[in-house]
């Protein structure tokens, strides 16, 4: 459950999953700006760090611990960008389109733009999982 092979991956896909976000969703706050009908975001004062620390490491761990049963024991690039686009389809493109049928707080595109993001996060994530699983196992 706690293998070294898992703690090594975890950090690295916590450290990817924590800091990228930050960097891309400020380099196109002014490109999403458009599409907010309704701005629900904290303001920056009334940010829970902490909390959304323990948030990503638990999804991290998740993530990596779910991708280790997933592969066998392959820890393939391969294997790792497909189970990546899994995870984004089963978590982010479904629920994605599940908000947008449900709440008025941003238009499509947002979602669209927002669901390849993710997608694309969370398979490079399956590749970072994989090759320091390979170099950890």
């Amino acid at each position: 459950m706690f293998s070294k092979s898992i703690l090594w991956s975890t950090t690295v896909v916590f450290a990817f999953f924590f800091i990228t976000p930050y960097f891309f969703y400020w380099a196109t706050a002014s490109c999403f700006q458009e599409y907010i009908r309704i701005d629900i975001s904290r303001p920056e004062n009334e940010l829970h760090l902490g909390l959304l620390a323990f948030g990503v490491l638990l999804l991290s761990y998740a993530f990596v611990h779910i991708f280790h049963k997933w592969s066998g024991g392959i820890f393939s690039n391969k294997n790792g960008f497909i189970f990546g686009l899994w995870a984004s389809l089963l978590v982010v493109v479904s629920m994605s389109l599940i908000r947008y049928a449900t709440q008025s707080a941003f238009e499509a595109p947002l979602y669209i733009l927002d669901g390849i993001y993710w997608a694309a996060m969370y398979a490079i994530g399956g590749v970072f999982a994989a090759i320091v699983s390979r170099k950890t196992s």
